[in-house]
């Protein structure tokens, strides 16, 4: 994956997450499912466009290491699982009261 789009991928990722929704309300809390659907999506697409830019190569005229997990796949992976915590975390936090019920 180019330097390019792992740059944007992670500023769609700050934009999304800096909102800090969590669920206050019923209308945030869709909202944040909402969000969390789209990391995972996101995630999933990194994960599908990623191909890896070197071919396996072995013998002498290779380079001596090739890593294991390329960066598309790496980035994928904690989009999804961030949309995975962001479901989870929304699905337990309790709604608010509104402020006409006090406390």
């Amino acid at each position: 994956m180019p330097r390019g789009v792992a740059a944007v991928v992670a500023s769609l990722v700050l934009l999304f997450g800096a909102s800090g929704c969590f669920g206050y309300t019923k209308g945030a809390k869709a909202w944040s499912y909402v969000g969390n659907i789209l990391l995972i999506g996101a995630g999933g697409t990194a994960i599908g466009v990623d191909h890896k830019s070197e071919q396996a190569c072995e013998g002498m005229g290779c380079s001596k290491y090739t890593a294991p997990v390329s960066d598309g796949v790496a980035i994928g992976s904690v989009l999804i699982a961030a949309g995975i915590v962001g479901i989870v975390l929304n699905a337990t936090r309790p709604l608010a009261k509104p402020a006409s019920q006090g406390r």
